[in-house]
């Protein structure tokens, strides 16, 4: 018996120390993915250091163009000019500035406690040209205005959007962000991705700069320019901008009351590469007062 004994023996030793490997070399792993985990949200912190020093930097670009060049802001100031990829310890930090006011401001569609039909028709003019349905203006007019009246056959108020599936109320209010247009009637994912690149949301009412402001924001707010005289004044300002409101004029022909030659509002857009980590942030800046203020700031995904 002492044989058979020996062999139970033997292989609940070997069964032992089967479940002691097994044991450590789990412990192990998970160990190992949390030092994994903890590198990575520590390298994301880090990252996202490096992302508010760069927007930081930015801001200081922005407050020396204010000191230096106040004139006018333009396509050939060192601010337009992106930041190069920067390498800072282990990471790499790159961004860009860029202006809002060379975009169309969905919030100037109701200023004053009334629409504006001057931005109103502009808006249904950039709509056209985009091929996109000029009623979506009433829309975004329903959807910032503090009233319940329907702005025309495109509007929607809460009775409609109460209708929804997943129901919810009209702002009533200001737009924040460009992204609150896929909450308005009629804005699908195509529809707000081909008008974005156009139109921004300010706080305030806010002037075009004529100096950073596309073809298609120019022919909209300008109707009786040509379009070769617009694709000449776009050619021509990155080496003789506009630097005031008669350069305007001279231009146009007659004074531009939704133009100018400088701008308050920008985007200011960061992206760090730390080790395995790949971040990016956006933020609005108004520049006035001697200083640079962050409106907002998000992350990118």
């Amino acid at each position: 018996m002492r044989r058979p004994q020996r062999g139970v023996a033997v292989l609940t030793a070997i069964l032992i120390v089967a479940v002691a490997a097994s044991t450590a070399a789990l412990m192990l792993a998970q160990q190992s993915a949390t030092l994994d985990q903890a590198a990575l949200v520590a390298a994301r912190a880090q990252a996202d250091l490096y992302a508010r020093a760069g927007l930081d930097w930015a801001r200081g670009v922005l407050l020396q163009d204010m000191a230096t060049a106040a004139s006018y802001d333009g396509l050939d100031e060192p601010w337009a000019e992106p930041i190069a990829a920067l390498p800072v310890d282990r990471a790499i930090v790159a961004g860009a500035i860029a202006d809002e006011q060379g975009k169309f401001n969905l919030n100037n569609l109701f200023a004053g406690g009334a629409r504006s039909d001057a931005d109103y028709k502009a808006f249904q003019r950039l709509l056209a040209s985009l091929n996109l349905s000029p009623e979506l203006a009433d829309a975004v007019v329903d959807w910032i205005d503090p009233d319940s009246n329907l702005s025309g056959s495109g509007g929607a108020e809460d009775p409609y959007y109460l209708s929804l599936a997943k129901p919810y109320r009209t702002a009533n209010e200001p737009m924040v962000q460009v992204e609150e247009l896929y909450r308005v009637r009629g804005f699908d994912a195509a529809t707000v991705q081909k008008l974005k690149p156009y139109v921004t949301a300010l706080p305030a009412p806010a002037k075009v700069n004529i100096n950073t402001a596309s073809d298609v924001v120019l022919a909209a707010l300008l109707p009786d320019v040509p379009a070769d005289r617009i694709a000449n004044a776009i050619a021509m300002r990155r080496t003789k901008p506009f630097r005031s409101a008669d350069d305007i004029a001279r231009w146009a022909g007659s004074p531009r009351d939704a133009l100018d030659v400088k701008s308050s509002f920008f985007s200011i857009r960061i992206q760090v590469a730390q080790d395995d980590v790949n971040l990016a942030t956006d933020a609005l800046v108004q520049r006035g007062g001697g200083q640079v203020a962050v409106l907002w700031r998000r992350p990118v995904f």
